[in-house]
């Protein structure tokens, strides 16, 4: 009986390792123009992401959800960066503003209900309309939120390297 025993708790934590040991593919650039000739950005409004799982505690099963605005995280991460976040286009200042468009771009199925989301980020010059680049990453965490949060901040990190 406790050979049986180790056997299946041995099978458990090598299912769980296994599965939560995902290689995402690298984050990618595409430069077009340097993006260092904008001070300010406008980020058009983006849906919020829910995502829920369940965590096992101490034999009881709990409902645990999570949420995130793809905008908030580029905003925050390009605040960081020393960038001006617009609320709206500004005649005054569109020379030196750069719009972040945010998009999912493709999601890859890793087998046991697992997945990744990829998301992809385009740069555009506010007075122009040409693309500055675009950065694209995958993101896989417990909720389809933590996915896309992942994968925002890796596209990005990569724009910054």
């Amino acid at each position: 009986m406790k050979a049986l025993y180790r056997v299946l708790v041995l099978l458990t934590i090598s299912l769980s390792v296994f599965s939560s040991c995902v290689i995402l593919r690298p984050a990618t650039v595409d430069w077009k123009k340097d993006l260092s000739m904008f001070s300010r950005v406008y980020i058009p409004p983006t849906q919020t992401i829910h995502g829920s799982t369940a965590i096992v505690v101490s034999g009881m099963v709990l409902p645990y959800s999570q949420s995130v605005n793809p905008r908030d995280v580029i905003a925050g991460m390009l605040s960081k960066k020393g960038y001006i976040i617009l609320n709206e286009l500004d005649d005054r200042f569109r020379h030196e503003t750069v719009i972040v468009n945010y998009g999912e771009s493709n999601r890859r199925n890793l087998g046991l209900g697992g997945y990744t989301i990829e998301v992809t980020l385009q740069f555009i010059s506010a007075s122009t309309g040409e693309l500055v680049c675009t950065t694209t990453a995958e993101g896989c965490g417990s909720t389809e939120a933590a996915d896309v949060k992942q994968a925002v901040t890796r596209a990005l990190k990569a724009l910054f390297k």
